[in-house]
């Protein structure tokens, strides 16, 4: 049902809510996030932006709730771009999608969703929205992501923004390589404190980076970036991806 895939994503976010910033930056965080993920000389092939929150505790009309959506993809559009639109709705939720490719190459996916909460919580319905842009042009990415900021908290909602950048290298790399090439963004992030899944197919890396703001506990201890790496023989490509501070993406 996609009423619970929705509701069930918001619930995982809820529990990734960014703590308190603890360092100031000369540079500003993304263009560290950027130059840490180039440092490692991937060919970059994507970004994703996602964001979401609890933007009112009112079950909503679906024509305000199409005009919500359309006002944040306004905010994305670069001409007279079109966009399709899904309603789809029961007795407990109400949800709007909309979606559509810009002409700066980037897509964006905007998704309203209004909840009656079933009596045994006892708490008012509420309305969730939800923001997700993909794009390619990493010149972008900056503006991007602030536009997706501006989206969430111009319609009342707190930022639990995620990004993550897709890269690839040619072959199969093996552990020394892929080694070096996790350890070109931990020292450019400064992050010392990581746990590190592997196995013979991929290789995934948890850790703390001071430099960046938004921050995670889980098990008492606090990540921020999420490092993944994995071989294609499909097309012969090592794959990379770097989350902050998780991979919201299916890799």
């Amino acid at each position: 049902m996609k009423f619970m895939k929705i509701f069930a994503l918001a619930l995982f976010f809820m529990l990734l809510t960014p703590l308190t910033p603890l360092t100031s930056l000369s540079m500003d965080e993304e263009d560290l996030v950027m130059d840490a993920f180039t440092a490692t000389r991937a060919q970059i092939e994507a970004f994703d932006i996602a964001d979401w929150s609890v933007i009112n505790r009112n079950f909503m009309d679906f024509s305000d709730m199409k005009q919500i959506a359309e006002n944040v993809f306004g905010i994305f559009k670069t001409d007279n771009e079109n966009y399709s639109l899904i309603l789809e709705s029961d007795d407990m939720y109400r949800t709007v999608i909309l979606e559509g490719m810009l002409h700066d190459g980037n897509h964006v996916r905007v998704i309203v969703q209004s909840v009656k909460l079933p009596e045994e919580y006892e708490k008012k319905p509420q309305t969730y929205l939800a923001v997700n842009v993909t794009g390619k042009d990493v010149k972008i990415f900056k503006q991007t992501k602030r536009k997706v900021v501006q989206a969430i908290t111009s319609n009342g909602g707190q930022s639990r923004i995620t990004t993550c950048l897709s890269g690839a290298f040619y072959g199969k790399l093996n552990q020394i390589e892929r080694d070096k090439i996790i350890g070109k963004i931990r020292e450019r992030l400064y992050i010392n404190d990581f746990e590190k899944i592997e196995d013979l197919e991929m290789q995934n890396l948890v850790g703390y980076s001071p430099l960046i703001s938004d921050r995670l506990e889980i098990m008492g201890k606090s990540y921020n970036v999420n490092i993944a790496m994995r071989y294609s023989a499909e097309d012969d490509k090592t794959y990379i991806w770097m989350g902050v501070p998780v991979i919201s993406i299916e890799y």
